[in-house]
């Protein structure tokens, strides 16, 4: 399952997604054309794939690129706003024992992260809070904001990159006049990904 999917629902939006994966690249000769259901990218060598997710195409176009781009502070178009989330949030509780939710130290923690970003618990849950552990990638966030397409982009690259294996990061960004992006990165494994009501 391809966590930004709900994002990239229209053409519109896949071609966002196109126009900021190929800015993060900077690559002569990159291709990557929106399409229905995903987009088709051309290696500068000729080469071709069809990338029907985030995920896809981020492997697909990374290799062509720096090991981890700086992020474009320009826009790339408006991304999709899917309807509302039904999923309920959890807090992992680290040092606890006696629920779905709780780890008794960190490395169970951990793996519980990567339950908790992989179906069938994401399609479920997404992780709201993390208590009991005083790791960077269970303390508070650094907070991206900017260019939705841009940001979502660029997360991806740099999770693939390994760049987030050990950091907290989430993104907040406008999806238009009342909603929002909610995305968290723990340990490597997007835990959140969600549309919100904008934050005053």
């Amino acid at each position: 399952m391809d966590w930004a999917r709900p994002w990239f629902a229209d053409l519109a939006a896949r071609a966002a997604a196109a126009t900021a994966v190929l800015r993060l690249a900077d690559r002569p000769g990159l291709r990557v054309t929106p399409r229905s259901g995903g987009w088709l990218v051309t290696a500068p060598t000729g080469a071709s794939m069809a990338c029907g997710g985030l995920t896809e195409l981020v492997a697909a176009v990374r290799p062509w690129g720096p090991a981890l781009p700086e992020l474009p502070p320009s826009g790339s178009g408006a991304l999709s706003i899917p309807p509302p989330d039904r999923r309920r949030g959890v807090v992992l509780r680290v040092g606890a024992d006696g629920g779905d939710f709780t780890a008794p130290d960190d490395a169970a923690a951990r793996r519980l992260l990567a339950r908790l970003a992989a179906p069938p618990w994401s399609l479920r849950y997404y992780l709201h809070d993390v208590i009991g552990t005083t790791t960077a990638w269970g303390g508070r966030p650094e907070t991206l904001t900017g260019d939705p397409a841009s940001v979502v982009m660029w997360l991806e690259w740099a999770r693939q990159a390994g760049a987030l294996d050990a950091r907290a990061v989430a993104a907040r960004c406008p999806l238009g006049k009342y909603q929002e992006l909610d995305v968290e990165i723990r340990a490597g494994h997007v835990v959140r990904a969600l549309t919100r009501p904008r934050r005053p």
